[in-house]
């Protein structure tokens, strides 16, 4: 999913993938595996290749809204380790589609949310989510 986005704008940058390694600070084999969704990049890549390129996480990962802040930015890491804090507590392995799509749900259903409420919903969410996908 992101992976698509990601490869469009380097494509569309006119940046050859070794200059955008360069300067991403990573090997130019593990920028192309990310820009073919061979391997997941982790939330400091994706905050590090947003700010480069001026784009969103929310652009990167198809969300309905357009903030470019840095407010988007910490936002995302804040849904990010709450996934992966949940997920470690709770000794549930997630697949990289699953964090994409964990974190597209739970965007949707609390950035309206009082601050005091998006951790239990995001809680609720993750319990939910993970009952129904269960191998």
């Amino acid at each position: 999913m992101i992976a698509k986005r990601m490869k469009s704008v380097v494509e569309n940058s006119g940046l050859s993938q070794t200059a955008v390694a360069e300067k991403l600070g990573i090997s130019q084999p593990r920028l192309n595996q990310y820009l073919n969704g061979k391997r997941e990049a982790d939330y400091a890549f994706v905050a590090k290749f947003c700010r480069f390129f001026e784009v969103t996480p929310n652009y990167l990962f198809e969300f309905d809204t357009d903030d470019v802040t840095e407010q988007a930015l910490d936002y995302f890491s804040e849904i990010v380790k709450s996934i992966e804090t949940w997920a470690l507590d709770h000794n549930v392995s997630l697949k990289p589609d699953d964090k994409v799509n964990l974190v597209r749900l739970i965007y949707k259903k609390i950035h309206d949310l009082p601050l005091a409420q998006q951790k239990l919903k995001i809680s609720d969410i993750m319990e939910i989510y993970t009952s129904l996908h269960k191998n």
